[in-house]
């Protein structure tokens, strides 16, 4: 499904390649906030259209490396907030936003040493949103540390997707595939590692 959206809107963004540009550039510096702004609101409130919708258009309208940037500082503040408001305000917050059913799933697999370099490497491969609720709530993570292994851990997944979204059609469809077997090897290969 996610695949099938990510492709079908890399189609459209490139058929309307021209009307999106004039409409982005007529809304300036304006339009880039309101594309990392909205980015971030997404990742607060678990609302996965950002990389199927957001990525796709962006870079079609800024071309590739603007909309990986933009992304990747959508992605960052939006798991900042998320960290921050679960640091704060703790599982009766988290709950009334997300509900707590998949963040506990990963309360048992918050990993209590390298905590950094893991968060970077499950950033490449976890859903932002989820993860930094559970790591606000169950790590000792700071929030400079957390903040700065997600930048790193979401850039090659920001490139890798905006650069994607430019593919002719079956390559994207290929690198989809690709990054989702990847993603699924690693998970699966983390799960085991991580049983208790």
């Amino acid at each position: 499904m996610f695949g099938a959206l990510f492709v079908a809107a890399s189609l459209v963004a490139n058929v309307h390649k021209d009307a999106l540009a004039e409409v982005v550039n007529a809304g300036g510096a304006v339009g880039m906030f309101g594309f990392i702004l909205l980015i971030a609101v997404f990742v607060v409130f678990v609302i996965p259209l950002d990389l199927v919708l957001l990525v796709p258009l962006g870079t079609a309208a800024w071309g590739p490396v603007p909309t990986a940037l933009m992304s990747i500082a959508g992605w960052t503040l939006g798991a900042a907030v998320a960290f921050g408001v679960a640091r704060r305000w703790g599982a009766p917050f988290v709950e009334r936003i997300v509900g707590m059913r998949r963040v506990r799933l990963l309360e048992n697999r918050v990993p209590k040493k390298h905590l950094f370099g893991t968060v970077v490497a499950l950033r490449m491969l976890v859903s932002v949103d989820v993860l930094s609720y559970a790591l606000g709530l169950f790590s000792t993570m700071s929030w400079p540390r957390y903040i700065a292994a997600t930048a790193l851990g979401v850039a090659p997944f920001g490139f890798y997707f905006a650069y994607a979204g430019t593919l002719p059609f079956w390559y994207q469809i290929a690198a989809v595939a690709a990054a989702l077997a990847l993603a699924s090897i690693i998970i699966m290969y983390w799960g085991i590692r991580r049983e208790p």
